[in-house]
């Protein structure tokens, strides 16, 4: 936190080098501070903890505006300057579904915010209930760097045993991440996010670097790394196409070489000026009988929907 206080000060006594060496110092403070390595996953941890957009720009740290922001990276809730509403829906056949909503504000004032709320429902009786907070501000002095910090206060209960007679009691827990990006130039972002900053859900910590290459209106590219118990747990690259005003397709493809694992997303996008409609279905070999499918919508009541 004392970088952070810091950076306004630096950044105004700082060249264009300097500028980029302490964007440097700030990604290496995200990807090196501490946080909890518990093994237990929270519900919504063992299928998909990204919103759609996050999904189908292959995780997203380097560049995603809406509510998956909050998620992945939540400097991006300050990229696009527009105020939405959304929600989302997934589910994996009959094993778990999940639902969000969300609320995230970027022209009011210079710090941008943004609010959702998710449940995740497992028919084992697992269910996780979290409400997260996200805020962000691009740096004026630090010449294209958005600084973000988003927290989850959680709800969640365990498995229920096949012969329990009362449902596991419910537990709370907090956690925090923070992220980075920086505009190194039209069209390249860097960004990178650390997510279990503080935690007490026992989840295990995980963070990565990402960049998003944008071409014009023809395509974006983005590439993410991601790491958890200081290892690499998996490589992702992601192409987004618009072959219409009113249509993008996606495609992503990750890779967990600790075990060999495929991931692949796709979906679409249909929009206009004033909403945005989502789909995405994953598959993964962790997960043989298994299509993870999420839809989402967007209202967009200032900004525009097709900005990117």
């Amino acid at each position: 936190m004392k970088l952070i206080a810091q950076l306004p000060k630096v950044f105004s006594q700082s060249s264009k080098f300097a500028d980029l060496s302490l964007v440097a110092v700030s990604l290496c403070a995200i990807l090196t501070s501490t946080g909890a390595d518990a093994a237990t996953p929270l519900t919504s941890d063992l299928w998909s903890q990204m919103g759609v957009s996050a999904i189908l720009l292959g995780g997203g740290r380097g560049h995603v505006t809406d509510a998956s922001a909050a998620d992945s990276n939540p400097a991006g809730i300050a990229l696009q300057k527009t105020y939405t509403v959304g929600g989302e829906m997934g589910w994996t056949g009959q094993k778990s579904r999940q639902a969000e909503a969300a609320a995230c504000d970027s022209t009011t004032s210079e710090l941008a915010a943004c609010f959702k709320f998710r449940q995740t429902q497992a028919v084992t009786g697992a269910k996780d209930r979290r409400f997260t907070l996200g805020l962000a501000e691009e740096l004026s002095q630090a010449g294209g760097l958005i600084l973000g910090l988003a927290g989850d206060y959680v709800q969640y209960a365990e498995d229920r045993a096949p012969d329990a007679i009362l449902p596991p009691a419910s537990k709370t827990g907090q956690r925090l991440r923070l992220g980075a990006i920086y505009k190194i130039s039209e069209g390249l972002f860097l960004g990178a996010s650390s997510d279990g900053l503080y935690d007490t859900t026992d989840t295990a910590r995980a963070h990565g670097v990402g960049f998003s290459l944008q071409g014009d209106r023809y395509f974006v590219f983005n590439g993410d790394f991601n790491f958890a118990a200081d290892a690499l747990s998996e490589m992702v690259a992601g192409m987004t196409i618009f072959p219409r005003d009113f249509l993008d397709l996606a495609l992503s493809y990750g890779y967990d070489p600790r075990s060999s694992q495929h991931n692949i997303a796709a979906g679409l996008v249909v929009k206009s000026q004033q909403a945005r409609l989502l789909y995405s279905v994953v598959r993964s070999n962790a997960l043989p009988s298994k299509w993870i499918q999420r839809v989402g919508i967007g209202f967009f009541m200032a900004g525009d929907a097709g900005a990117r």
